[in-house]
């Protein structure tokens, strides 16, 4: 695990019933960055469906801590922030994840700590547990069918940190050589010659097509790979050319 300031955020799930859901939100947890996991009375216990569904997650897992109770979960938190999906008493205080974002990052870059608190798969959080967390959050989506799972709950979450944390993704592109101006030319000149071969020039301005094809394969911004690929198309068509 590497220490950033996302090692001062924990993911807090309360009375989880299905072990699987414990490995699914772990997976979504570490994609993330976020390697934080604490069970709270858990209904069922991490066992081996739950590493399984964690995939490479699975020290997240391993890692995780139980308690008893929220209390002792989110003693240590600046912040404690309920998630929810229903209507709550206190809905005035309700905000998005995008809207919390900039509160969490003051904070953790401050150095104190954060709960994302998460409830129950099927009950979500008791209103006990909602008045002991400080910050009340939902994720936005259909009024007339709003139904996440809590793996994708914890996976949306996550995700709104981790972009405003790092989101370069140089490292998944391909490194690109561009084509300089000489395979430019030669390219040209190929099409040039295969052109006359065909007589295609004939009642054309000539050089007007060729300033015309220049333009079409400077604004293609060509790599090093597409100029090799058109060398190959066009060398084929000029030897299979009557002489």
């Amino acid at each position: 695990m590497k220490n950033t300031i996302l090692s001062n955020i924990q993911i807090v799930l309360c009375n989880t019933s299905h072990p699987g859901n414990i490995g699914s939100a772990a997976r979504a947890m570490k994609t993330m960055g976020i390697y934080n996991l604490v069970l709270v009375s858990p209904i069922a216990k991490p066992d081996d469906h739950s590493i399984a569904l964690s995939c490479n997650a699975h020290d997240v897992v391993e890692n995780c801590k139980i308690v008893d109770t929220l209390d002792e979960a989110i003693a240590d938190s600046v912040l404690a922030v309920a998630m929810t999906g229903r209507k709550r008493e206190f809905s005035h205080m309700l905000q998005t994840p995008k809207q919390i974002i900039p509160e969490i990052f003051s904070t953790i870059q401050s150095n104190a700590k954060i709960s994302i608190v998460f409830g129950n798969e099927q009950s979500g959080l008791t209103i006990e547990q909602l008045e002991k967390c400080n910050r009340l959050v939902t994720i936005p989506g259909n009024p007339e069918y709003f139904s996440l799972n809590l793996a994708q709950a914890v996976q949306t979450m996550c995700y709104e940190i981790y972009s405003n944390y790092n989101p370069d993704v140089s490292w998944l592109q391909n490194e690109i050589t561009l084509a300089n101006e000489q395979d430019v030319q030669i390219v040209l000149n190929k099409l040039d010659g295969i052109m006359n071969k065909v007589d295609y020039y004939k009642n054309k301005n000539a050089e007007r097509t060729l300033r015309r094809l220049q333009y079409i394969l400077h604004k293609a911004n060509l790599e090093r790979e597409d100029v090799d690929l058109l060398h190959g198309i066009l060398n084929k068509i000029a030897s299979n050319l009557p002489s």
